[in-house]
């Protein structure tokens, strides 16, 4: 398919943003393509923020994708440090922040999400974080470079990724969790007790059923305000309580809309000459036969090449299982699977070995695991999830049974 007289406008330097710009040229389209990015980095992965940046440990371009030379050879037009402000979906036109336009052919909205904040008094306050970029990190990493306690609201992975961060740092931690635990929504709470007591070890204070009234300034710090009038101070303060996708620029131009850019499998909008992938997208997934939102590495990573290729004229469904993963002191932690369908499991190994997995299952068949200190087994469960395969529940049980030999 000749795709010369085509330009590709691309809003979102993120990781989706750069793989579809990326895969676009892999996939044989010779067009124009322009990456439109609101940040002053290049492209860039986000996993290494919460661990390596923050304690210092990487130098910010460690994190680069690509360097702009590598878009440059690719003879994509990348530009960074401004945004889109608005749609004309009819004229096929963007707007800028510098009022610019620019006119495309086929467009990719690749926003991503932004952190929630909890609206409480007290907000604003220069020791008050997020993290989600890489001027977040830096920041967060300048201050606990001298703190010596932090309080992180919210038991998420974010939340635990800084905690652990932070305790390598030396820096004294105290997580603040509204559930009576510890990753409510995404582990079963026999691994989230098994998570908890882990952080408690590496001396993490965890207080469940935290209810936050706002914050005050303090001398050099920030005051916690706490029910029944209790209180907890800190030198700063790491909020981690989810993240709301920037779906506003879609919104004003008339795309469907639901906690997400409702797209289908290969990535399309409610507008044929407008794709959506990554963390903004509420996308069609064939092997649960219904949408979700993910925000993953693997998300971006893997929708985006599907939207490439969509575009390309080579349309491949994006029909993954589920799959994100965590660094946590000496845990890898992998996950795959929807959270939300899981009720009954099956342990293979003990906490106390050092590496266990723990297989969710429905009507005989995994539909989800958790693989602590053991990748190995994510690869064959995955694959399970995937090919739906039946199994005998005794002998998935038996870690002398690899998993490999039941996929097959």
């Amino acid at each position: 398919m000749s795709t010369s007289k085509s330009h590709v406008v691309v809003v979102g330097a993120g990781q989706a943003g750069a793989g579809v710009a990326m895969a676009l040229r892999n996939n044989g389209f010779d067009g124009a393509i322009t990456l439109i990015g609101d940040e002053a980095h290049p492209p860039y992965e986000r996993p290494p923020l919460s661990k390596d940046v923050l304690q210092g440990r990487t130098a910010v371009e460690k994190t680069w994708i690509q360097p702009i030379s590598a878009f440059n050879e690719k003879e994509i037009e990348v530009r960074l440090d401004i945004r889109v402000t608005a749609i004309d979906a009819e004229r096929r036109a963007l707007t800028l922040s510098d009022r610019s336009q620019i006119s495309y052919d086929k467009l990719v909205l690749a926003t991503g999400a932004r952190p929630r904040m909890l609206t409480l008094p007290g907000t604003n306050n220069e020791r008050i974080h997020v993290l989600r970029t890489i001027d977040d990190a830096l920041r967060l990493s300048e201050q606990m470079r001298t703190a010596k306690s932090i309080a992180v609201v919210g038991g998420g992975f974010i939340g635990l990724e800084v905690a652990a961060s932070a305790r390598a740092m030396g820096v004294a931690v105290t997580v603040l969790e509204a559930a009576p635990r510890l990753m409510e929504r995404s582990l079963p709470e026999s691994v989230a007790t098994f998570l908890a007591d882990v952080h408690k070890e590496n001396g993490v204070a965890i207080v469940t059923h935290a209810r936050l009234r706002g914050f005050e300034q303090s001398e050099g710090g920030v005051r916690v305000l706490l029910d029944a009038d209790e209180f907890l101070d800190v030198d700063c303060v790491v909020m981690g309580v989810g993240a709301i996708p920037n779906t506003e620029i879609a919104e004003g131009c008339g795309l469907v809309v639901q906690d997400g850019i409702v797209v289908d499998e290969y990535g399309r909008t409610s507008h044929p000459d407008i794709y959506a992938a990554g963390d903004v997208t509420r996308h069609f997934n064939p092997l649960l036969d219904r949408h979700i939102r993910l925000e993953s590495w693997q998300n971006a990573q893997n929708q985006a090449i599907a939207v490439a290729k969509a575009i390309a004229g080579e349309p491949e469904a994006y029909a993954e299982v589920a799959w994100l993963w965590s660094d946590q002191y000496h845990l890898n932690i992998q996950t795959a699977g929807n959270p939300g369908d899981w009720n009954d499991f099956v342990w293979r190994g003990k906490p106390e070995d050092g590496k266990f997995t723990v297989l969710a299952l429905a009507d005989r068949r995994i539909i989800g695991a958790i693989c602590i200190n053991n990748g190995r087994d994510m690869r064959y469960a995955r694959q399970m999830i995937t090919n739906r395969v039946i199994v005998d529940r005794e002998k998935l049980a038996d870690p002398a049974t690899t998993l490999q030999s039941l996929s097959r």
